[in-house]
């Protein structure tokens, strides 16, 4: 598994340990409080599965633009890569800089 997607493992599995304790941090159920484990559980499966198909399935250009934009969520880590940041000709508008 390359850097970026051991990034997405850890970051996925944190999210699920999180909403089984019940103590997601606020980056992840907002500022409003609110937020339902089971709901954060599936997305984290549905990711999981994401990053898994990429991995074993995708061509390197592919699997790249993927693991770019999973990775998008967690761009304020203190493990991201700014390398890692989505390239332009994704077709995806960057909401950071937008």
């Amino acid at each position: 598994m390359n850097d970026i997607a051991a990034f997405l493992d850890a970051r996925i599995t944190e999210d699920e340990n999180a909403a089984r304790r019940g103590s997601l941090p606020e980056e992840v159920w907002g500022v409003g409080g609110w937020y339902d484990p089971q709901r954060v559980l599936a997305e984290c499966r549905g990711k999981r599965e994401l990053l898994r198909y990429a991995v074993a399935e995708l061509g390197a250009s592919q699997r790249s633009d993927v693991l770019r934009l999973l990775a998008l969520p967690w761009t304020g880590h203190v493990d991201y890569r700014a390398t890692w940041h989505a390239r332009a000709d994704t077709g995806m508008k960057d909401e950071l800089t937008a």
